[in-house]
């Protein structure tokens, strides 16, 4: 079978999942950074800045290994930049710092925020925008969109090449990633202040919220109208969840920004992957005003699965949900049977093999294997 032949079977694959459809078999995307381990132990993290390429055709090699093969995922390759980072961080209106430079060697990089915005900017968003506001704070950080390196499109070309050639899913390579409103705003304001501001003025945080909505998923949907189709757009959620803030607060400052972003992406036939991180247990009742089959659910490991099955198996594929942690200190009998566990609870339909958030970069390949074989049913 050609490399072709097999990303079709699997991105057919991937797409009943998302769909809410019984697949050939339940789709294995365990996405991480540090596969290249597994080639060269002698390789740090630091080293994805250093030499990019490098620990790109490392973990190009270790997605051929065998039974890692199997996974439908494609490899992390071709994002280990400070520049794409620094404007990840810039998101926040933070810095990144490295390992190998701010971190140790082998520490996974980091966002020190920084929090430039003042109460009286809230003023100044209400007046003149959200994006006006957007320019004045990244002056004051000091970071320059039109100051960072273009991408290298000739490398790019080849590495996608080279992905090509291990046959995996193509759907979802270079989605775009709009930030919830809630996040960017208590990144520019920092998280202390911005909790104060929502007890003190909550109409302008409101006020500034709806502005934030209306002008990023604006911008958003007109970005995937003129890039490449992807099925699904990922949206990350870091800083919301039941067991951060209460139901009030997501109710009037957070939600509001899904309500919006979820039908004008189903206006252009594009799905929402909700990336989770935290437990969410107590606001998922709210995904249920969704459509069927129009959203994926995507939890670190804090959110029970039994919680997701019961309130979400019926309406959205749903992702995970391993425990990184047990990838790295846990036996690959541990691995095994929590695979097995989570197979037996969710069924083969509308259900994702992952780990929650991604396999860390210490995780054991033979852990890693284990959770494969499983899903596989060997």
């Amino acid at each position: 079978m050609t490399p072709q032949e097999m990303t079709e079977i699997r991105n057919k694959r991937i797409m009943a999942a998302l769909n809410m459809e019984k697949p050939d078999r339940i789709p294995i995307n365990l996405s991480g950074q540090g596969y290249f381990k597994w080639i060269d132990p002698k390789a740090v993290l630091a080293d994805m800045f250093r030499k990019p390429k490098y620990i790109d055709d490392l973990t190009l090699q270790a997605y051929k290994l065998p039974i890692i093969e199997e996974m439908d995922s494609a490899p992390m390759v071709g994002f280990s930049s400070e520049a794409g980072l620094a404007a990840f961080a810039a998101c926040y209106f933070a810095k990144i710092k490295l390992p190998g430079r701010e971190l140790p060697e082998d520490a996974i990089w980091n966002i020190d925020e920084l929090g430039p915005m003042t109460e009286e900017d809230y003023d100044v968003a209400i007046d003149k925008g959200w994006a006006y506001l957007t320019a004045e704070l990244y002056k004051r950080i000091g970071f320059d969109p039109a100051s960072l390196p273009p991408p290298d499109m000739e490398y790019m070309g080849e590495l996608m090449k080279k992905v090509a050639e291990l046959g995996k899913t193509s759907i979802g390579m270079g989605s775009a990633m709009p930030m919830p409103s809630f996040e960017v705003l208590s990144g520019a304001r920092k998280m202390t202040n911005f909790f104060k501001d929502i007890r003190r003025m909550p109409d302008k945080v409101k006020a500034v919220l709806e502005i934030m909505n209306e002008e990023t998923i604006a911008q958003t949907v007109e970005t995937v109208k003129k890039g490449p189709y992807n099925p699904y757009l990922f949206v990350g959620g870091t800083r919301a969840g039941s067991d951060f803030i209460s139901a009030k607060v997501y109710e009037q400052f957070y939600h509001p920004y899904y309500q919006k972003l979820v039908p004008a992406l189903q206006d252009i036939n594009v799905k929402t992957w909700f990336h989770n991180d935290s437990d969410w247990s107590g606001f998922l009742p709210y995904f249920t005003e969704f459509p069927k089959a129009q959203c994926i659910f995507d939890p670190d490991h804090l959110t029970p699965m039994e919680t997701l099955k019961k309130v979400l198996g019926d309406k959205m594929c749903i992702e995970g949900n391993i425990p990184p942690g047990l990838l790295a200190v846990g036996t690959p009998d541990d691995c095994y049977k929590e695979a097995r566990r989570l197979i037996d609870l969710m069924g083969d339909t509308g259900f994702m093999m992952g780990v929650g958030c991604g396999v860390p970069a210490n995780a054991k390949r033979e852990n890693v294997e284990a959770i494969i074989l499983a899903t596989l049913g060997k």
